[in-house]
């Protein structure tokens, strides 16, 4: 992994801080710790501001910039492997492509 500069961490700290400013009374009023966990594995669903948070908002582009044209190219692929008749929803699609990312040696 990348090291980042002592300026982006800065940064880095001050979004995370954000976002957990945002999520403390959801998580802390969880009756116990899984639930806590729970909460927080399925905050895109259930927070409708996760998407306006600049962590996430870096995250995200750093994904694109990181793997975007290897996620395109995957697609592209699984696409094009799939006979016309078969049909592949939205979910396999992302699943294989997740799991051929997760195991290049890229």
């Amino acid at each position: 992994m990348a090291q980042i500069s002592g300026e982006d961490e800065v940064m880095l700290q001050a979004m995370l801080r954000q976002l957990f400013q945002s999520v403390k009374e959801k998580i802390t009023g969880a009756p116990s710790l899984e639930c806590a966990e729970e909460i927080l594995l399925h905050l895109e669903e259930t927070d409708e501001n996760f998407h306006n948070y600049e962590f996430v908002k870096y995250l995200r582009q750093h994904i694109c910039n990181s793997l975007g044209s290897m996620i395109e190219e995957e697609m592209e692929k699984w696409t094009s492997d799939q006979n016309q008749d078969e049909e592949s929803g939205y979910d396999t699609v992302v699943q294989h492509v997740t799991k051929r990312i997760q195991e290049s040696k890229e």
